[in-house]
């Protein structure tokens, strides 16, 4: 695969009122990812122009980026009423004289009505001059944006932040209108791009990273491993955004005239020398502690559309990416945790033994039926772990009826998987597990969906410190920027581990949230596999690589 040229449509840069400390802000911050990453442009908004004032954040914009001509100038826009920005007429051709190309907008967060009378004067010129304008889908909805697109059906509208669980009012949206364009940082369903060009081609999504909220590692990873042609690849990277500037209607300069090849930083470690070129990481043992599969040919469940969701549609992607075993729950086991659930699994482990492993499912709130699973699939049979699922079963982990999977992880010294958050009622808390994992010293406490925000994280990070048999497992659409670094840095390298949720997400950007992390080579091997393969007892003679025929 020829090497990717990325153009970032989706950043703010600059100070900022609530910065978390792990992540960056000025411009020579981003140039430094940026070349780490092989970035080689960037479209940048103020966010000064977002929390502050439009226009005094946009002119400060240009004077942070004067000196980076690889960071491209957007303004945010608001109509001009209230005399806080100039009228459209004035306001789009001073824009492109000073080389801006893009727009970017705030409905909900600025209060701008959307209507004819407000907006109307402001929709119009930007179509006028096709100057693409983005929305994030917290402040504009997904059919908003469809109406806002038939409103003006030549101005380019570039939906950022539009997450997996969308498509079944996606789909019909993008159906509906040709002129609706979607950011792709949180667009991490499985296998989402080959879905999204097989219905709707490859011309309508705009590589973003999400900066300086989120990892541009995870967000690169679905143009390099979808299973998508190269030509595809390219555009989604990059040149479709270029192809939307360059449609701008104006006589002035693009700002470049084509992305700029990023040169490699010396002293790539093997992991990330493999993804630059989109290659399975087959030399590595890689093994995700956290996947889903439900019964055999699924394509969704309840509310969501979750793409060949089966045990075949998992190893699959696990191939593409050269992720060697997976530990998995079904969805209905998380779901109504029947007997029937986990036949679905021990399924899946015996078509695919040398690739799947099981977490057990017993729903505490049928304690006959239990009992039963406690025999037939813990006790006798094949589950390395144990999966409770309070946000459905609503019986919180410290509750007595955890106890016989809770005794039998502690006598196994197994894994308890458990739905991580900070409401107790929907989500096992790093104060649950503070009081619980010193009952089962054994036992090994994962709190999944560590990294689904920063409150939960450094909440786990004492307990952790506290309790040796406590885990942070990270995978969540968030990816969050800095995640891995601090978890290794706070915790140990020996305490984080790698999971996808695959097949839900997709598990190429969870891979990268790991994989690019800033971390020594044998802190990420751990991460990516030894760590979870420590806690089941894996051999070492068994930790082979899908592409190597001796042990890692």
């Amino acid at each position: 695969m020829p090497r990717l040229r990325f153009f970032d449509g989706c950043a703010m840069i600059g100070w900022r009122s609530n910065r978390h400390p792990e992540t960056i802000w000025t411009p020579r911050d981003f140039l430094r990812d940026y070349d780490y990453y092989g970035i080689g442009a960037a479209l940048v908004h103020s966010a000064s122009a977002v929390e502050y004032n439009q226009d005094y954040g946009n002119r400060r914009l240009l004077k942070e980026i004067a000196d980076f001509p690889r960071l491209l100038p957007q303004w945010v826009v608001i109509p001009h009423q209230q005399h806080e920005m100039a009228h459209a007429d004035e306001l789009i051709p001073e824009m492109l004289e000073l080389g801006v190309r893009a727009a970017r907008i705030y409905p909900r967060s600025h209060n701008i009505p959307l209507t004819e009378q407000t907006s109307g004067p402001l929709l119009e010129r930007l179509q006028e001059h096709r100057i693409p304008l983005f929305v994030d889908v917290s402040e504009m909805s997904i059919d908003q944006a469809a109406s806002l697109c038939e409103r003006a059906p030549e101005l380019p509208v570039v939906l950022c932040g539009v997450s997996w669980g969308s498509d079944r009012v996606l789909e019909p949206a993008l159906e509906r209108v040709e002129n609706l364009y979607i950011e792709t940082h949180f667009f991490q369903g499985h296998r989402a791009y080959e879905r999204f060009i097989n219905l709707f081609g490859d011309e309508r999504l705009i590589f973003g990273t999400g900066l300086p909220d989120c990892s541009p590692g995870a967000a690169m990873m679905m143009s390099l491993y979808e299973d998508i042609p190269d030509e595809s690849r390219d555009k989604i990277a990059g040149g479709n955004l270029l192809r939307l500037l360059q449609e701008v209607r104006t006589d002035g300069p693009l700002p470049i005239e084509e992305i700029p090849a990023v040169t490699p930083p010396e002293g790539d470690d093997p992991i990330v020398a493999a993804m630059r070129e989109g290659r399975p990481l087959t030399d590595e043992y890689i093994f995700d502690s956290h996947g889903h599969i439900a019964h055999e040919g699924a394509m969704g469940i309840a509310r969501n559309t979750l793409p060949y969701n089966d045990a075949d549609g998992l190893v699959g992607t696990m191939d593409r990416c050269g992720i060697d075993r997976c530990i998995v729950s079904t969805w209905s086991g998380i779901t109504h945790g029947d007997p029937e659930s986990n036949d679905i699994t021990l399924r899946a482990i015996n078509k695919y033994p040398d690739r799947i492993l099981g977490y057990g499912t017993a729903n505490p709130r049928f304690p006959e039926q239990v009992a039963d699973e406690m025999r037939r699939v813990f006790r006798d049979g094949p589950m390395v772990g144990y999966k409770p699922y309070p946000p459905r079963h609503r019986v919180p982990l410290p509750d007595i009826r955890h106890r016989p999977m809770l005794e039998w992880a502690d006598r196994n010294g197994a894994p308890v998987l458990c739905h991580g958050g900070l409401n107790p009622d929907m989500a096992v808390t790093p104060d649950q597990l503070d009081a619980v994992a010193p009952l089962y010293p054994n036992a090994k406490f994962l709190l999944a969906h560590t990294g689904s925000n920063w409150a939960v994280a450094e909440a786990l990070v004492p307990v952790a410190r506290r309790w040796s048999n406590v885990y942070a497992e990270i995978t969540y659409t968030a990816i969050l920027y800095n995640l891995v670094e601090f978890l290794v840095r706070e915790m140990g390298r020996d305490r984080v581990l790698f999971g996808t949720d695959c097949v839900m997400r997709d598990a190429a950007p969870q891979l990268g949230w790991a994989a690019w992390a800033r971390i020594p080579l044998e802190d990420k091997r751990m991460v990516l596999g030894y760590n979870i393969a420590d806690i089941l007892g894996v051999p070492a003679a068994e930790r082979r690589p899908i592409g190597a025929g001796a042990p890692a």
